[in-house]
Parts: C-alpha cells; sequence; structure tokens
C-alpha cells in the first residue's frame, strides 16, 4: 500500500517526537527522486529520507545512503542553503492530505530567525518536495506536468498553494461526517469508505469497514471511524503477499500471512524500503550483467557457427589435391577444351572418379587451378581451427560467469564480475576511478573444526587459490563449471568426511547443481597451476582423485 493519508498521520507524530529539535547536519540528492537530511539529536544521529520516487515515494529513516554524484543537482544546493545548520520546529500532516510539512528554524546573512517551511507531497507520481518561506515557493524538486501546471503553479517566487482537495469529508468536522455517512444504505462499506472518506488507500478502508462491524447509526459509525484513525494502536508491522506486501501502522485484521512486527512505526519503514531498495538494486544489476554476458554469448554463437560451417565446406580439400594430382599424372591424356574427364584413382584403389575441367583453360592450368582451391581452403582450416577453439574457449569461459551470476544472492558480489568483465575487455572502463572498496568475502563453512572456502565467481576463485596453502585440499567439479573449493589443513592429513563435505559444497556451486553423483576432483593445491594469460578462474592441475557426491548447499556449517 503506497503511503496513504491514514498512515502519513501517524509516521508524522512519530517523526515530531524524535526529530522536533533536531539539526540538520547534511544534505545530499543521489538522485533526481531522493534527498537525505543527516539529523543530529540528543538521541544520535538519525538520516531521513524524502522520495518522490513514484514507485518508492516516503518519508522514512534509513540506514543506508545511496552514493552521491559527482556534482550535487541544483535542488540539492538550494535545500543546503536554506537548511543547513537549521533545527527541525514540528513534523505534520497538513489537513488530511498526503502531505507532511516540515517547519525549520534558522538564522539568515544577518542573523535574524527565519523560517522555511519544506512540504513532502507523497502522491505516488505526482510526489514531489517544495521549500517555501512565508508561503513563497523557493524552489521545487520536481516541475510540475503540463496537466497540473495549469491550475497549480509550483515555479521559484509563486505562492504555495495545496493541491486541490478531493471531494471527501474529514473527520474533524463531525456534523458534515455524519451527514455523508448518512448516505450508507447498506452497500459495500469498504468502498464507501474509500469513495467517501479522505485519506484511505482501499487496503485501509477495508480494514475501517471490518472493525466499523456492527454499527448501528451513522453517529456510531463515525464515533468508530474517528476511533480507527485517531485513538489507534500503533503496531507497527510490515505483512502481505504481492501487491499488499508493505508497512501497516497498525495489526490489520483483514490481512493475514505471516507478521514480522517493529517497536515503532520508522523502525518498520526503514526495514521495509532498505530491503526493498536492496532488491530492486541487485535485481536491476543482475539484469544488466545477464543482458551483457547473453548477448555476448548470442553473438560468439553465432561466430562458431560460422566457422563450423567454414570447416565443414572445407572437409573435402584433400579431394581437390587428389583430383590436380590425377589430371598431371594424366595431363598426356587430356585435351584442350575437354568439360569434364573420367579417370583412374590410385588413391582408392583405382576406381574411376569424374573430374569437372574448365573448357577454356589447358589441362595442366586445370591441375593448377585444384592446386590453387585446395592450398586455399588448407589456409583457411588452418587459420579456423585455432579461431574456433578460441570462440569456444570464451564460450566456455562466458557461460562461468552466467553461472556465478545466477548463483549471486547480494549486489556486492557483482562488484567482482563488474571488474572481472572490464579487464577482460568486455565491459567499458567507468569514466570515473571508483573508490577502493574492500575485497568482497568468500562463502565460509566449518566442519569439525576444519574450515572450508568457496568462491563466488572467477575473481574469488583466483585470489582463494592463490592464498590458499600448498598443503590445504582444493576441489573442483569434473568437466562441470563451478567455484574452487579450498579445506584448510591444520597442520595434519584431512579427514575423508570433510573433504566429502567439500565436494557436495562444490558440486551444490556448480552448473551441475541439479545433477546426482556430481564428479568432483580433489588435490593438494601445490598442484594446482594458473597458465600464464589464462582467463579468470582456469587452472590445471595433476595428482588428483575423484569422489562422486550429491550436491549440497550444507546452509548449517555457514559461517
Amino acid at each position: 500500500m503506497a503511503q496513504d493519508a491514514f498512515s502519513l498521520y501517524h509516521v508524522a507524530r512519530e517523526l515530531n517526537t524524535i526529530l522536533k529539535g533536531a539539526k540538520i547536519n547534511r544534505v545530499s540528492q543521489p538522485d533526481k527522486d531522493d534527498v537525505y537530511l543527516v539529523t543530529h539529536s540528543f538521541t544520535g544521529n538519525r538520516t531521513l529520507v524524502l522520495s518522490s520516487n513514484a514507485e518508492n515515494c516516503r518519508i522514512a529513516f534509513t540506514n543506508e545512503e545511496k552514493p552521491n554524484p559527482k556534482s550535487a543537482m541544483g535542488f540539492c544546493m538550494l535545500l543546503r542553503k536554506h537548511l543547513l545548520g537549521s533545527v527541525i520546529e514540528s513534523v505534520e500532516l497538513v489537513g488530511f492530505e498526503r502531505i507532511v510539512k516540515l517547519t525549520f528554524a534558522g538564522r539568515n546573512d544577518f542573523k535574524e530567525t527565519v523560517k522555511k517551511v519544506l512540504y513532502a507531497e507523497i502522491m505516488g507520481k505526482y510526489s514531489n518536495l517544495i521549500l517555501t518561506e512565508n508561503g513563497i515557493i523557493l524552489g521545487c524538486q520536481k516541475n510540475a506536468p503540463l496537466d497540473v501546471a495549469t491550475t497549480r503553479v509550483t515555479l521559484s517566487g509563486a505562492k504555495y498553494q495545496l493541491p486541490k482537495p478531493q471531494d471527501k469529508i474529514e473527520l474533524t468536522d463531525k456534523n458534515e461526517a455524519i451527514s455523508r455517512l448518512s448516505a450508507f444504505y447498506g452497500e459495500d462499506l469498504a468502498k464507501f469508505l474509500f469513495e467517501n472518506v479522505k485519506g484511505f488507500a482501499y487496503t485501509t478502508a477495508i480494514e475501517a469497514a471490518k472493525r466499523c462491524q456492527g454499527f448501528t447509526s451513522a453517529e456510531d459509525l463515525y464515533d468508530k471511524l474517528y476511533g480507527f484513525i485517531y485513538n489507534l494502536e500503533i503496531k507497527a508491522n510490515v505483512c502481505g503477499e504481492g501487491k499488499l506486501c508493505d508497512v501497516y501502522v497498525t495489526d490489520y485484521l483483514s490481512i493475514g500471512g505471516e507478521k514480522t512486527f517493529y517497536p515503532t512505526i520508522c523502525d518498520a519503514y526503514e526495514d521495509f524500503y532498505t530491503n526493498k531498495d536492496k532488491n530492486k538494486a541487485f535485481a536491476l544489476k543482475k539484469k544488466l550483467l545477464t543482458d551483457k554476458v547473453q548477448g555476448l554469448i548470442k553473438k560468439l554463437g553465432k561466430k562458431l557457427q560460422g566457422e563450423s560451417e567454414k570447416l565443414i565446406a572445407c572437409k573435402d580439400a584433400d579431394m581437390l589435391r587428389i583430383k590436380g594430382e590425377l589430371i598431371t599424372a594424366n595431363i598426356y591424356r587430356l585435351k584442350e577444351g575437354m568439360e569434364s574427364c573420367e579417370l583412374e584413382n590410385y588413391y582408392d584403389e583405382y576406381k574411376p572418379i569424374k573430374i569437372t575441367l574448365d573448357k577454356q583453360l589447358s589441362p595442366s592450368k586445370n591441375a593448377q587451378r585444384y592446386f590453387k582451391k585446395y592450398a586455399k581452403e588448407k589456409r583457411t582450416v588452418e587459420i579456423l581451427l585455432p579461431q574456433k577453439a578460441q570462440t569456444e574457449k570464451e564460450l566456455s569461459y562466458l557461460s562461468a560467469v552466467m553461472m556465478f551470476i545466477n548463483q549471486a544472492t547480494e549486489i556486492s558480489e557483482f562488484k567482482d564480475l563488474e571488474e572481472e568483465l572490464i579487464r577482460e575487455g568486455l565491459l567499458p572502463k567507468p569514466k570515473f576511478k571508483p573508490k577502493t572498496v574492500e575485497e568482497s568475502a568468500y562463502r565460509v563453512f566449518e566442519f569439525d573444526g576444519y574450515v572450508i572456502k568457496c568462491g563466488k565467481n572467477n575473481v574469488q576463485n583466483d585470489r582463494l587459490t592463490q592464498r590458499a596453502f600448498k598443503e590445504d585440499m582444493w576441489l573442483h567439479t569434473k568437466g562441470f563449471h563451478s567455484s574452487h573449493v579450498i579445506v584448510e589443513t591444520k597442520g595434519e592429513a584431512i579427514p575423508n568426511r570433510v573433504i566429502e563435505i567439500g565436494a557436495e559444497i562444490c558440486a551444490y556451486y556448480s552448473d551441475a547443481k541439479q545433477g546426482s553423483k556430481v564428479p568432483v576432483d580433489y588435490c593438494f593445491k601445490k598442484f594446482v597451476k594458473k597458465p600464464p594469460q589464462a582467463k579468470p578462474g582456469s587452472v590445471i592441475y595433476t595428482d588428483y582423485k575423484t569422489c562422486y557426491v550429491n550436491p549440497d548447499p550444507h546452509g548449517e556449517l555457514k559461517k
């Protein structure tokens, strides 16, 4: 459910309690939709995010800020100019609309106390942030679309006007509310409330209808609705499935399923939207990498098909040489102007073979023509064979990359994959060199005191294998792409059961994940070498043994 006025009313009350008197220490705007205000109060530092994103419009706290652009956006600079160092006086809902009003007290250049108001309009695709002073607009995050600009001006210097109100009632006007509620004659109560009461999303209207069951009159219905809105018992939770999966300020009786409760509404919103942003960013990054790698695989597949077809066309090259030799050996029998001849093939038990001739060429030139065709096709084969082998090698490498993309569970795992593809020249280099980041962590397991490490991608595979000790056990599936697995030795022989556990983990994180009795090779790390200029994750190994195991992630052993 989007943040309707009913939810925003309780969010604003909670934010007012937490933020009243808080100082604005920092303002940032990582993209066109989100603004972050870092606040400081006696309870510590909190980061408030005001988002006008059509899908995730909200006002809530967050623990994870997005990286800032190289140069600040215009609206961000405006907020920094007017809000940095100011103090939040109040956070309140405007009427019963989806508009949160944040009032700031600060000082101007003459050290005079001035008040600025930031309106956070949480209205889906019409969401916006508008900064005002004395009712005059100083600037806004988004310019109003054409269908709105004709009735409501949001340009700097214009007077701030609230959006056109809906033809619905507010429960603060009791007489008008009871008069409107009297029009209910037993139809669908949820639909009636949604169409007549201001501030209700349809899911909230359904919940209100459920809680108002059994009312005896319009006055009784009003009292129940008023109690539901203004005397609500706060039980912030996240629940629901599909489109209903959202944050609810109380325990909605109309929505079942598993519910996760939180101490405050702010905590619920923070956790819900942090996970939602992570999932969205993960899905987007995965799609970008998947599309790129699959495009390369498709391109190489066409290249491989062309190379294979050319090699097939050259498979009879030796026959061209034989025809040339037969013509040369029997040149005394041939005359100029002949279109074909039938000669004994002494390479095939003297069986007769028909040879096509160019009647405009002499017999000797016909022989030279066959020798030239043979030489050309021979050169073609000599060039294509290594090219085809290289294409197959690159396809195999990209298949491994695709496997690691599909196995990824966190967006941080894509950083190594991106760096790897950039180094291989498969992705363009970034315009700006990113800040140095910490190395991503391996999958780590522990069994009977032995540590088992598993790489998540080719970069980690290389790093894991390179840094392992000579006597550590190294594992890889036989004939399938897989993660490299290292079983760390403790200065003694590794038990067979530990190796078996490592093999099961290795088989699970491989192309053979869905199979059974997967062959896994294992040997000491000292027998594993990386060839010069080899692709990331590519190694050769000797002195190995093979075991057959069923894939198992062994989540119970994961550290």
